[in-house]
């Protein structure tokens, strides 16, 4: 749990990642978490101390089902795209999909409390009935499914010891706009 006297830092950072993936292997450009100075995955696999990489879906003229655009909006308490169950956002998918597809997203339950957001149940959401959807590529979904019928078959597998963190308002939600904003111009 984060120390109560301590707000988490929340930005974004550039990244070039390997991507092995439907667009073909290779480093791609995108925009990264960082939490308290560390990458969100390297912050995450410190405290857990198993490996997580997961990252964003901002890459660099790849876009899946989720947009940069959409992601940034769900992170912001806005509507969201993906299938989780309410107020359960989605913060990573792997590299190869940026969608879900592989079933297995990084996720929290969203929560704002006064001048604090928090990221709370930080951990694994899976895909719990039978096979993943990476049986239909992103390049070929044809969204034919509602919702609820999606999010009834995704459970929430939060890490343990729990990992949670909070963030002051103002801090998020300039990070989250300066962000849409870079998007929005292209930058």
């Amino acid at each position: 749990m984060a120390d109560t006297d301590r707000l988490d830092v929340l930005r974004f950072v550039d990244l070039a990642v390997e991507r092995k993936s439907a667009w073909g292997p290779g480093e791609y450009a995108s925009r990264q978490i960082e939490i308290n100075g560390q990458l969100l995955s390297d912050y995450l696999t410190a405290r857990t101390g198993s490996a997580i990489e997961q990252s964003t879906p901002i890459v660099e003229e790849h876009v899946g089902i989720i947009t940069p655009a959409a992601y940034l909006r769900a992170l912001l308490g806005g509507p969201k795209d993906d299938p989780l169950d309410e107020g359960r956002v989605a913060i990573g998918y792997c590299d190869a999909c940026l969608d879900g597809t592989c079933g297995k997203l990084l996720a929290v339950t969203l929560g704002v409390e006064g001048d604090t957001v928090s990221w709370t149940g930080v951990g694994w959401e899976l895909f719990d009935d039978g096979q993943a959807p990476k049986l239909t590529p992103f390049w070929k979904k044809s969204g034919g499914e509602s919702a609820g019928e999606a999010s009834a078959r995704w459970s929430a597998a939060p890490f343990a010891p729990d990992v949670s963190l909070r963030f002051s308002r103002d801090q998020y939600l300039v990070a989250f706009q300066s962000e849409r904003m870079r998007l929005a111009t292209g930058l």
